[in-house]
């Protein structure tokens, strides 16, 4: 290969790169606006990144970054710009958002004209670092209680507290027994290293609290309420409603809801509501069959849900005469179990035990099997849509216009430090 060969393969390179950068602005444009509009709610989506996550593919946490920075940039103008120009690439953009401001925008744009992707990621921490101090100074003393969290650069949230001695000891026990009955069956542990199960313990304490201020024992439902419903009402087979010990009234679809994975007292009463008989009361899934059902699901069943908190469903309702058999039955997130019951969301199984999701409009919900058609050359399709819009990109477009010299990256950060009073 000739060095002009090699210069035009680099050339097409950069040129490349700026039309993605570019592009990828359009795509995070179109996110934000998705996004806000909740559309996709309307495809059972439990967020806009898990709908990403479905439907385009996205890893969840990358799904989650572009969502971040599609609705930073829609408060910055200045680099929401460059990035539609190609001007800098999404890698500068994901680390500019993390601190940007409408009032230091501008100095953050040129250190990223001025940088490179690592250089400019390096600067962003240590701003981030050095206003967390400025803003923290105190919480560093020892006899302070304090709970923090950030974002991290993958997309991830930190959380970092400190407690007293006992108080920590106190949270450990409690993440130790967490973990103990989480992973109670050594076929549910798999790989998962020590670390990653403490983390699943501890939003599993914190899940059972909001639900029911930690008192599920294994295998029970994870709420309890109590609500009088006519059996014939509860059968299907009369209009009517039901109410709640407080009078609350519920509406048919949440009765079929809450009597899909709870507990039934039979009560017979006379027309003057004396109560004449109280029957057993009986568990809806026994805990063998639960643990089958988990075993059998891993997580929720909804498309491109990755939920593994889950209620057990029945695909024809218990209180329509489904049986509570594996075979009748799907494992679904609270969110999804009420899009089910509530949403206008169903569900069917056919004879190969499969399960198909269906829209509020009867539209069966699936993942796209064929991707989208951009022409002969995507660079060319490329070229041809910014060249409509009006954005000239070519091999220096993107290029970084430092020259070598040593980063003094202390100097940089104080720059965009804003004065002490």
């Amino acid at each position: 290969m000739t060095s002009e060969e090699k210069e035009r393969l680099g050339d097409e390179i950069a040129e490349l790169a700026a039309h993605l950068d570019a592009a990828t602005h359009r795509l995070l444009t179109l996110i934000r606006r998705f996004d806000e509009s909740g559309a996709f709610a309307d495809q059972g989506a439990l967020t806009c990144a898990h709908w990403l996550c479905w439907r385009i593919g996205l890893e969840l946490g990358a799904a989650r970054e572009h969502v971040r920075v599609a609705r930073a940039l829609g408060a910055l103008p200045r680099i929401d710009d460059a990035l539609r120009h190609g001007r800098v690439s999404y890698s500068k953009v994901r680390a500019l958002t993390r601190v940007a401001t409408a009032g230091n925008e501008a100095a953050l744009l040129e250190m990223a004209r001025s940088s490179t992707a690592s250089q400019l990621e390096r600067i962003c921490r240590g701003y981030r670092r050095a206003l967390r101090a400025a803003d923290e100074q105190s919480e560093d003393e020892a006899d302070v209680r304090w709970f923090r969290e950030r974002e991290t650069d993958g997309g991830h949230v930190r959380v970092e507290m400190q407690l007293r001695p006992e108080e920590a000891a106190v949270l450990r026990r409690a993440i130790d027994v967490a973990m103990a009955e989480l992973y109670r069956d050594r076929a549910a542990t798999g790989t998962r290293v020590e670390t990653v199960r403490r983390v699943d313990a501890l939003v599993a304490m914190a899940e059972r609290f909001l639900t029911a201020g930690g008192a599920v024992a294994e295998g029970a439902p994870p709420v309890e309420v109590v609500v009088h419903v006519e059996a014939d009402a509860l059968a299907g087979m009369a209009d009517g409603g039901a109410a709640m010990d407080d009078g609350t009234a519920l509406s048919q679809p949440t009765i079929e809801r809450l009597a899909c994975d709870a507990r039934v007292v039979a009560v017979v009463e006379d027309s003057r509501g004396n109560v004449l008989d109280v029957g057993r009361r009986r568990r809806t899934i026994p805990t063998l069959l639960r643990r089958a059902l988990r075993l059998r699901d891993r997580g929720c069943r909804f498309p491109g849900c990755t939920n593994r908190r889950v209620d057990g469903h029945h695909v024809v309702p218990w209180a329509r005469g489904g049986t509570t058999a594996l075979d009748n039955l799907c494992s679904l997130c609270r969110r999804h179990h009420t899009y089910v019951h509530e949403g206008g969301f169903h569900l069917e199984i056919d004879d190969n035990g499969v399960f198909r999701f269906f829209h509020p409009d009867g539209r069966k919900l699936i993942a796209p099997d064929a991707a989208a058609v951009l022409g002969t050359h995507p660079l060319d399709v490329l070229r041809e849509r910014h060249r409509e819009s009006g954005i000239v990109v070519d091999a220096d477009t993107n290029f970084p216009r430092w020259d070598g010299t040593p980063v003094d990256y202390d100097a940089a950060v104080g720059a965009l430090m804003p004065p002490s009073s």
